[in-house]
């Protein structure tokens, strides 16, 4: 029972996490940064020098120990690792699909209610598109192109974007609650591209470069 309850604390806590991360339309606290990739790290790291990854719990996942002298070894892989903090990944992911979802709604309200949308980068776009001898800078054109992406993709736009590291994420949020695109094709591609591929590829790169082959090849370098 206390194992399920740890696991379920540790889920949220992941969660919150997430939400933190992207919530607050790009102000959000990088939490990937100041929390998961240092625990994927110290797991990666902590799994080669101890040629397993049957931490103690507790006191893992607050500290990573080795197991007692005389455990059984195994072999570590980039698989084996990513099988221990998978969970740890998926829900933090899911926190950050949740976190986008607060630009979504108020635009999808602001369009309903006939009111105009209170973001300025969405809001200097329109204007862009609108005044068509404007040439819009080199930002811009990145950003109208997510936009038109979104528009014209639908799921597999809103997936694609939602899928790789993206500080525009919020502007497509904004782009599909303008453009009334329905929560039931919004929510599951971000969720799916957020909480499946984004924290894999996250996970993958920081697993490689923390490998031990890899640091020493930095230490002798």
């Amino acid at each position: 029972k206390q194992w399920y309850q740890r696991r379920v604390r540790g889920c949220l806590w992941w969660i919150g996490l997430g939400i933190l991360s992207s919530v607050g339309l790009g102000t959000g606290l990088h939490t990937f940064l100041l929390y998961l990739g240092p625990h994927i790290a110290t797991v990666t790291m902590a799994a080669w020098e101890c040629q397993s990854t049957a931490f103690p719990e507790p006191p893992y996942p607050d500290t990573v120990i080795c197991p007692a002298p005389g455990s059984p070894s195994m072999s570590i892989s980039l698989w084996v690792i990513m099988n221990k903090v998978r969970l740890e990944s998926i829900m933090w992911g899911i926190g950050t699909a949740i976190g986008e979802l607060p630009p979504y709604v108020m635009a999808r309200a602001a369009r309903l209610s006939g009111e105009e949308i209170e973001d300025a980068e969405f809001n200097d776009l329109q204007r862009i598109k609108d005044l068509e001898s404007e040439e819009p800078g080199c930002s811009a054109k990145i950003k109208l192109r997510m936009q038109n992406l979104v528009q014209k993709a639908g799921f597999f736009g809103i997936l694609l974007c939602a899928s790789v590291p993206n500080p525009l994420f919020d502007l497509a949020g904004v782009t599909c609650g303008y453009l009334l695109i329905p929560f039931s094709t919004f929510f599951p591609a971000t969720l799916l591209g957020k909480a499946i591929f984004k924290t894999h590829l996250q996970m993958i790169s920081v697993i490689i470069i923390f490998t031990a082959d890899n640091l020493a090849a930095l230490e002798d370098w």
